[in-house]
């Protein structure tokens, strides 16, 4: 048997898109798992996606300054 790869959180009831990374299950690798105990998670695409909102000190996209 070949080793797992990330386990994801399965949607939540009723959901499409697993709560981790907001993919869908048919989108994921066939090697990854699921699960619904956190403590098993290993996905951490959202996590590291979630960063502070303002790290650019008012610099838009652009390069402008506000």
């Amino acid at each position: 048997m070949n080793a797992p790869g990330v386990v994801h959180e399965l949607p939540p009831v009723g959901g499409t898109c697993t709560r981790c990374c907001l993919a869908l299950p048919a989108e994921l690798p066939a090697a990854d798992l699921y699960s619904r105990d956190p403590d098993q998670i290993t996905c951490t695409v959202r996590a590291a996606a979630e960063l502070p909102a303002d790290q650019d000190d008012g610099e838009s996209p652009f390069g402008w300054r506000g």
